[in-house]
């Protein structure tokens, strides 16, 4: 699981992990557990983005229309 570190945590380490070495803004792989317990406590964001992906990428694959999705019928011309 991917997680954006929103503040460096208080305890310095969970379960045998290290954590004063996360600081804000790091993106990190954790564990799925350490992962819920970073963001339920407020020291991390689940990471949805890609590293690889470029801003180009997504406005490419959401299309001009920005999300909306119009369905033109055999009627309309």
């Amino acid at each position: 699981m991917k997680v954006r570190i929103k503040e460096t945590p208080r305890e310095q380490e969970i379960d045998g992990v290290r954590l004063d070495r996360l600081s804000k803004g790091m993106v990190k792989d954790v564990s799925s557990s350490l992962g819920v317990w970073l963001i339920v406590e407020g020291y991390a964001d689940a990471e949805m983005r890609s590293r690889d992906e470029r801003p180009s990428d997504r406005e490419r694959a959401r299309g001009p229309d920005d999300g909306q999705y119009f369905h033109r019928r055999s009627t309309d011309h």
